[in-house]
């Protein structure tokens, strides 16, 4: 369980609908890729890495709108 907020919270709500968008769907970069296509997108390299920490839970599991683990985080 995390203790601290993430900095992911920072986010805007468009960049926090591609950042849940690529972890839920994209099966095929790397984790280097898609962290690089983060931090592309707009993201620091630590929200970039701290979005990865949560790729396994958005592959594995579906969440409805609005009650993803980063959001509430």
């Amino acid at each position: 369980m995390r203790t601290t907020e993430s900095p992911l919270r920072a986010l805007s709500n468009e960049l926090m609908c591609l950042v849940e968008d690529q972890l839920s769907n994209n099966e095929v970069s790397s984790d280097e890729e898609l962290r690089n296509y983060f931090t592309a997108c707009g993201l620091t390299e630590g929200q970039a890495i701290d979005a990865m920490t949560y790729r396994d839970l958005y592959l594995i599991h579906s969440y409805a709108n609005g009650e993803t683990p980063i959001r509430n985080c």
